[in-house]
């Protein structure tokens, strides 16, 4: 700049009597901290806050010292730049990552599908055709073309994952992305390594011209290949592998008695305990019936550890010890106990879920809307069935109210949910999937909404099926579980309204892309249950940022917060008989 001037101008605009920079922060700071110039040539043009953004984000790209992290955050602008005009877009987040990390996931997961040949949903398709063409011509016109999906399963996760560690030595190394993503990998493995890694891997100053001896070259961190990295990586990983394998062999007859005591606890057969254990019938008795590790738990609580506590020093899952801390209490007591208040009302606000039952999961409902379901629909030593439970919340809920369970899930998940049996809901051939004369009192039946969050289900669940495929298996499997049920049992279906108003202002909304509470009620009644109660649970209007409902209200879209427990009772042959004879249901005999 001394030398030969501004090769090129900075770019300002007009704003509110002075001048907002646009393009050339680099320019105006050489500028201030090296010369006495109290003037520098600029052009005004006149723009919006999107074009500026636009114009800012291809400027810093094309800049030929950026990091790893400095180019990926220069992409991230870029495409968050480019589509922050669409509304739809613009309510995917609160900042720009998590915007375009967002959209790409959703993108990535229905291609996924698509490319696998599953069915993708109408949301799912909407998406595609909204964004994909657009966000090609994003990457392709980018100074280095990149392919989206690449960027989406490698840069983007760095970008997210790395730890401040990994991103200081990828700077101050000037590692590139191949050597960075394997450093991060080495971090992950093993902080300790990667510790020891970098410092080894970095010349100490005058390391390399000793007057005491031969001089000791060291590699610098820069001239090792992200595959050598990553080398080291996998052989910390092959390490911890031998020294996991070494401590299961030793743990495993331990485990074992943890998790029979846990399933034998929710009234599960010793035979099923010993199928999914790989143990014998006798041991799975055994360790079922463990009252040394029962005795453990009961004396450490006596002797005033709290729960978790004793959960810890026994490793063994929290709702067990409540199990075993709750016996004899009546459910009042439990309630009491574990800090819930029991509603009266047919209105059960749904709460911040209870961390202490259940695990983090897809559209997870709280375990005190369980406990209610439990309090007001069962007794104690009840049989109840969980025919989709994702995160455990039932099982893990029924534990400390003393109800047995029987709770099944499409992922298997036996090593760390043994008391959750794998078992697919194939909807074109349904299959009960408990033998024998158990017959369950309570069914609590939590399904996947129809087509929301249908990409963070396994591609088989029924979340992603067509609107009619949806509700066909709704009437195969509600007709299904009134065949294999106690003759006094109740239903409790948690469910929504699900309209497709994320899309569509509540004037434009059609009948045909929403699915209503009326329908799953017809469902029941031509399936043999008749509803005795429906119950408002429904979700907090915080989840709506100021944002989203300033384009809601711009969009004149109503958002849906609504959630219902319908609970319904089993009606017998008679019953139904009497009731079709009086016009009073529009149930069809489906015994």
């Amino acid at each position: 700049i001394l030398l030969d001037g501004l090769i090129s101008p900075i770019l300002v605009r007009p704003a509110g009597g002075h001048f907002e920079l646009i393009a050339g922060e680099r320019r105006v700071r050489a500028m201030r901290e090296y010369t006495d110039w109290q003037a520098i040539e600029a052009k005004i043009i006149e723009i919006d806050d999107l074009g500026s953004r636009r114009i800012s984000a291809a400027e810093n790209i094309q800049r030929e010292d950026l990091t790893v992290f400095e180019m990926i955050e220069a992409i991230v602008a870029i495409v968050d730049a480019e589509l922050f005009d669409d509304p739809e877009y613009a309510l995917m987040g609160d900042n720009s990552v998590v915007r375009v990390k967002t959209l790409l996931g959703k993108l990535h997961s229905v291609t996924n599908s698509k490319d696998r040949g599953s069915q993708i949903s109408h949301e799912g398709e909407l998406l595609l055709n909204r964004f994909i063409q657009q966000l090609e011509k994003i990457f392709e016109k980018l100074p280095k073309p990149l392919e989206w999906q690449s960027f989406y399963n490698n840069d983007l996760n760095l970008l997210v994952q790395a730890p401040q560690e990994v991103r200081d030595a990828s700077v101050q190394h000037e590692l590139n992305k191949s050597q960075t993503r394997a450093l991060e990998k080495l971090h992950s493995v093993s902080e300790d390594q990667f510790r020891a890694f970098v410092t080894e891997a970095t010349p100490s100053r005058g390391s390399e011209n000793r007057l005491d001896g031969p001089p000791r070259r060291k590699r610098r961190l820069r001239d090792f290949s992200g595959a050598e990295i990553e080398a080291i990586a996998e052989k910390e990983i092959r390490k911890q592998t031998l020294a996991e394998q070494a401590r299961s062999r030793e743990t495993v007859r331990r485990r074992s008695k943890e998790k029979a005591l846990l399933m034998n606890r929710l009234g599960i057969p010793t035979e099923i305990i010993a199928s999914n254990l790989g143990i014998n019938w006798r041991t799975a008795k055994k360790h079922g019936q463990d009252r040394v590790l029962f005795g453990a738990i009961q004396k450490a609580l006596a002797n005033g550890l709290a729960v978790p506590e004793v959960a810890e020093k026994h490793a063994v899952p929290e709702p067990l010890v409540w199990s075993v801390a709750l016996e004899g209490k009546d459910d009042r007591d439990r309630f009491d106990a574990l800090g819930w208040k029991i509603r009266t009302t047919d209105y059960w606000y749904w709460n911040n879920c209870d961390q202490r039952f259940g695990d983090d999961w897809p559209g997870r409902i709280p375990a005190q809307m369980i406990g209610h379901i439990l309090y007001y629909f069962s007794d104690q030593g009840d049989l109840v069935f969980d025919p989709m439970s994702g995160g455990g919340v039932v099982p893990d809920t029924c534990l400390p109210f003393n109800r047995k369970c029987r709770s099944f899930d499409m992922e298997d998940r036996l090593d760390l949910r043994p008391e959750i049996e794998t078992h697919f809901w194939d909807g074109s051939n349904l299959k009960w999937p408990i033998g024998g004369k158990d017959k369950p009192d309570l069914v609590i039946f939590d399904p996947p909404y129809f087509s929301k969050k249908s990409g963070d289900y396994d591609s088989r669940a029924i979340s992603g099926m067509s609107r009619g495929s949806y509700l066909d298996f709704m009437k195969a499997f509600l007709s299904l579980t009134h065949r294999y049920t106690s003759p006094t049992c109740r239903i409790a279906l948690i469910n929504a309204d699900w309209r497709d108003f994320q899309r569509t202002s509540a004037r434009d909304e059609l009948r045909e892309n929403a699915i209503l509470i009326r329908e799953y009620l017809e469902i029941l009644d031509a399936s043999g249950w008749q509803e005795t109660h429906i119950i408002q649970a429904p979700l907090s209007s915080e989840r709506f940022t100021g944002n989203m409902v300033k384009a809601m209200q711009k969009r004149r879209t109503l958002g849906v917060i609504s959630r219902y427990v319908i609970v319904a009772r089993k009606l017998g042959k008679e019953e139904r008989a009497k009731l079709r004879e009086f016009g009073m249901s529009g149930a069809a005999d489906t015994a």
